[in-house]
């Protein structure tokens, strides 16, 4: 039977050339969309590397030298003391456990600021780091850990030693090495003139919930806050222990002209990360939302057109079909000979079609996740498009295949 197929393909080898390059291009389409997807869903997975559950931002102020209760602060350490004081007085109160002072550094903040780390013979004078000011208390409000299994009170303690901290991932845009751990114990040069030594690493965290690790934000620091960063400071974060939330922000604020006022230093507002995250991820929200729903209406347009193609094909088969059951044959074998016809067509063009997915891949033209040329990712979104083709083929033909066979034979060879 295989034979004869054979032998029918090679005597309709025009239609079959075009029914090919319709396979080859419905191929490729379909591993971008495979590729992109992939990429949407990988994302989503990663871990985000923080905790922000019951976790607040307490906006803090100073008054203007206007205010009549006004403190002239004879240098900056004095400012900055009552800054530490006022944290201190935060970290007092029974809801919370713990507490940070950062500048662009907390969860879904749009603030960004960039700077160069040289990690042992890499120089990253093109691939500058995000980097993250914050105290040693950082680690453990937003419970971040070690690549090599340091808990967020160890990366405080390093920390204070050694004023920075990278992301395990810091080399991997630049220079393609996935882990800092081979290089503890090596230089590092903030800015080409500091020198430090690399004693740990933190796992990866994401810039939101939507993207990625592996993206350019992925690639992050973290630098010992200092005096001279109250300027940008984002505020005094705490994590409140898990069943004080209730009335936690209406609380706090009933306490902030007594007992939260240091020199000029005020509270002016509370926040919830849950707000923040809400507000944050918004719009990326809605784009993936968008991505996946073009991703499915091409796939059921794309659908339908194979659909469409082998009606046509069927239906200028009916009488072929007719015969082919008066002879003896039965649905299952007529079904199995017209499948296999489509089947062979897109084993034909499945090479081509992973070779135009290579070259689009290492040009950089498909979804960035994980590198190019990433082989787990490649070998995914192609084995998608292929099942996701034969499978379109399948229903694609057994749904005209399966009114063809309907049609009696003796009508079906009057048929023109």
């Amino acid at each position: 039977m295989k034979r004869k197929l054979l032998t029918q393909m090679r005597a309709e080898w025009r239609a079959n050339i075009w029914m090919a390059v319709e396979l080859l291009l419905v191929s490729v389409v379909l591993f971008v969309l495979a590729d992109k997807i992939y990429t949407v869903v990988a994302t989503l997975n990663e871990p985000l590397g923080f905790n922000t559950e019951h976790c607040y931002v307490i906006k803090v102020r100073e008054v203007s030298e206007a205010a009549p209760d006004y403190v002239k602060y004879e240098s900056q350490g004095d400012r900055y003391r009552d800054l530490l004081t006022l944290k201190e007085r935060v970290l007092a109160r029974p809801e919370i456990s713990a507490a940070t002072i950062s500048s662009n550094a907390i969860p879904y903040n749009p603030n960004n600021s960039m700077i160069q780390l040289d990690i042992d013979t890499f120089s990253m004078a093109d691939a500058p780091l995000l980097v993250r000011r914050v105290d040693p208390d950082f680690f453990k409000v937003f419970r971040i850990e070690g690549a090599d299994g340091q808990t967020a009170e160890e990366l405080g303690e390093i920390l204070q030693r050694e004023r920075i901290i990278p992301s395990d991932n810091a080399l991997l845009r630049k220079a393609g090495v996935r882990s800092l751990k081979p290089l503890y114990g090596k230089q590092m040069v903030l800015s080409g003139s500091d020198t430090m030594t690399l004693r740990a690493s933190f796992k990866p965290m994401k810039y939101n919930d939507y993207g990625t690790v592996h993206g350019w934000a992925g690639a992050s620091m973290f630098e010992r806050f200092h005096p001279a960063m109250m300027g940008f400071m984002e505020g005094i974060s705490v994590r409140v222990n898990d069943n004080m939330d209730k009335d936690f922000v209406e609380k706090l604020m009933a306490d902030a002209d007594n007992e939260l006022r240091v020199g000029n230093w005020y509270v002016a507002s509370v926040e919830s990360f849950d707000f923040l995250k809400e507000d944050y991820n918004r719009y990326s929200a809605t784009e993936t939302r968008n991505v996946v729903i073009c991703a499915l209406f091409l796939l059921v347009n794309i659908f339908l057109g194979i659909l469409g193609t082998y009606w046509f094909r069927t239906q200028q088969r009916i009488k072929e079909i007719a015969l082919r059951m008066v002879s003896g044959a039965t649905r299952g074998d007529v079904f199995r000979r017209i499948l296999g016809e489509g089947q062979i067509l897109l084993l034909l063009v499945t090479p081509l079609a992973i070779i135009i997915d290579y070259l689009l891949t290492i040009n950089e033209f498909t979804s960035w996740y994980d590198g190019y040329f990433e082989p787990m990712h490649f070998c995914v979104s192609v084995i998608a498009a292929w099942a996701l083709m034969a499978l379109m083929i399948a229903v694609g033909i057994y749904l005209p295949a399966r009114r063809a066979m309907s049609i009696s034979p003796a009508a079906a060879m009057k048929t023109d």
